[in-house]
């Protein structure tokens, strides 16, 4: 777990050589012999193109944001940002998600973005709020979150060792997410993503395994978010000793259910029924959401949200099947339906040095849950992965069933002969 920013010193100490980047002043003063010298860059980066950089922390001179103020506005966006996922994902959909790490994630990539980029992204995911607000208000949270036994959460920034990584972005990611930077080859591929799926690994307890299923060798950019969570319930449940029926969406079947009875928050409302269960400590609490007769789970959680503070307290009882769960979200596939799709495709060149044409070719996002009569176990990551250009669909034209031929005329578009062909 990233426990602190480093001191001011040991990053001037850092910054001065390990992730000392050359400029135009320092060019004067290099050897003669320019063989395999890195390029001169006239922005400042954090690393020395060419060389790897290890996945540590990194900290740039600037104190850190964690004091800074903590808006509310930050929360309407989460609350507003995870209905959008709830409704993307579907009526018919079983799984998990973290709509907080996905969030952290586009976040750190958006502040590489330039200023109609991260304006979209804003808009789309936290409308009347400017990227240095939204920054504000994260480390703040993450400050809060950094302070709970068992709860963690980690960033990081990963480049391809070619490219420099411009100090502005790198400094914003540490500043703000307390992002680790590294460097790694990713001319191999496999290396770099076993590399990258460790660090999944590592940071999520071991709960998620393998997120991203591979690389490729224009890879220049991975930003990981790493979110987990294992608490105990104020109270603890009491396990049935027989199964009994859970009628789900495909029909009823067998399953363990928890049970607990006493005074907890309650609401009855329009979309469902909802109860407010504490985790020891009152620092967090589950919302378990029984939706009304004609309503989809996502739907009732969607719309009751917005309701938890209405919740008074009564007696309760709450029975739930005992749960594991562990899903894989392809983001990408879903951004028209939470609406990034146009940020996305956006310009972010105030990542890395060169500023070469980047494309965000993969968001993949896993979860895993698993609530017992004792707590709840919960880990999330999210993986952007951005390579250098676009890319190349390499599509395929396979005539083994009935197909059509035109011959042209290539200035003008007239066509000299048309051919149908449904047997041969």
């Amino acid at each position: 777990m990233l426990k602190r920013i480093l001191s001011m010193s040991m990053a001037i100490l850092l910054s001065a050589s390990l992730f000392g980047c050359s400029n135009a002043a320092d060019a004067e003063n290099q050897p003669s012999d320019t063989t395999d010298k890195p390029p001169v860059y006239d922005v400042k980066c954090v690393n020395e193109p060419g060389q790897p950089l290890p996945i540590s922390m990194y900290a740039s001179a600037k104190a850190s944001s964690a004091e800074s103020d903590y808006d509310m506005k930050y929360t309407d966006a989460n609350h507003s940002f995870a209905a959008t996922m709830l409704n993307a994902v579907g009526d018919g959909y079983t799984g998990v998600f973290s709509p907080l790490s996905l969030q952290i994630a586009l976040q750190v990539l958006f502040n590489g973005g330039d200023e109609a980029t991260a304006q979209k992204f804003t808009d789309a995911v936290c409308p009347g709020m400017t990227m240095e607000e939204i920054n504000a208000s994260s480390a703040k949270l993450i400050a809060l979150l950094s302070k709970s036994d068992g709860v963690n959460i980690n960033s990081a920034v990963i480049a391809s060792k070619y490219s420099g990584i411009c100090e502005s972005f790198a400094n914003a990611a540490a500043d703000y997410y307390r992002a680790s930077v590294g460097a790694l080859d990713f001319s191999d591929p496999q290396a770099a993503l076993k590399q990258i799926n460790s660090w999944i690994s590592d940071n999520t307890n071991g709960l998620i395994d393998n997120l991203l299923d591979h690389l490729d060798k224009d890879t220049v950019l991975v930003i990981l978010n790493a979110l987990t969570l294992d608490l105990n319930w104020e109270t603890p449940f009491t396990v049935a000793t027989e199964p009994s029926a859970f009628n789900g969406a495909n029909g009823s079947e067998q399953a363990i259910m928890l049970s607990s009875s006493g005074e907890y928050l309650y609401g009855n409302f329009d979309d469902g029924q909802m109860a407010i269960i504490p985790y020891m400590g009152d620092e967090y609490a589950m919302a378990v959401i029984l939706p009304s007769e004609g309503v989809s789970p996502a739907a009732a959680a969607s719309r009751l949200m917005e309701h938890i503070s209405d919740c008074k307290t009564s007696k309760v009882t709450v029975k739930m099947p005992k749960t594991e769960l562990k899903t894989k979200l392809d983001i990408l596939a879903m951004a028209d339906k939470l609406n990034i799709s146009d940020a996305i495709n956006g310009n972010f060149s105030n990542i890395l040095y060169p500023s070469d044409s980047v494309k965000v070719t993969q968001i993949v996002h896993g979860g895993s849950l698993s609530v017992t009569e004792n707590g709840t176990t919960a880990a999330a990551a999210t993986a952007i992965v951005v390579n250098k250009g676009f890319m190349i669909v390499e599509n395929e034209v396979i005539c083994d069933r009935p197909y059509a031929m035109l011959i042209f005329h290539a200035e003008t578009g007239a066509i000299l002969f048309a051919s149908v062909v449904n047997d041969v």
